[in-house]
């Protein structure tokens, strides 16, 4: 449990391990126990909240990416669709799609499922909505952390 999870105990027991209210130690010692503090547990605690919101911002970006092509193939009249594909680490190939009836679509974890295209746009619509409240979520974390340095 990190210390900005506040729970009376811990509010104890990191007043005692900083010597507040026992009346040991000078203000110079607390001072920098506090530091200490901030320096190892505070500040990588933010390092770590901000990378994974950095990642979700990530995935938006790459839902949304996916969510404007399956737009764009739907307008499209002329049969097979010419498209490049990324194949990984943004190289990319042509591909000529013949059946766009289904395509697959990467739910997590691993798994991707077959779906149409309304099906799809559905399903990033909602997976989009879930990582931007998670990504705000994370973002309320990280101010919390910084308000914690702060006093």
């Amino acid at each position: 449990m990190s210390y900005y999870d506040i729970n009376p105990e811990s509010v104890l027991i990191r007043n005692q391990e900083l010597g507040e209210g026992t009346g040991t130690g000078t203000s110079t010692e607390k001072v920098e126990k506090y530091e200490e503090f901030i320096n190892e547990v505070l500040k990588e605690d933010l390092k770590h909240v901000l990378e994974e919101r950095d990642e979700v911002y990530g995935d938006i970006a790459e839902y949304m990416k996916l969510q404007t092509a399956i737009e764009r193939m739907q307008t499209l009249e002329e049969r097979p669709i010419k498209q490049k594909i990324d194949v990984g680490c943004n190289f990319y190939m042509q591909a000529n799609i013949e059946d766009t009836t289904y395509i697959c679509v990467d739910i997590g974890m691993g798994l991707h499922v077959e779906m149409t295209f309304q099906e799809a746009l559905k399903f990033l619509a909602k997976k989009v909505e879930q990582l931007t409240k998670k990504s705000e979520r994370l973002t309320d974390k990280s101010v919390d952390i910084k308000v914690e340095d702060k006093s």
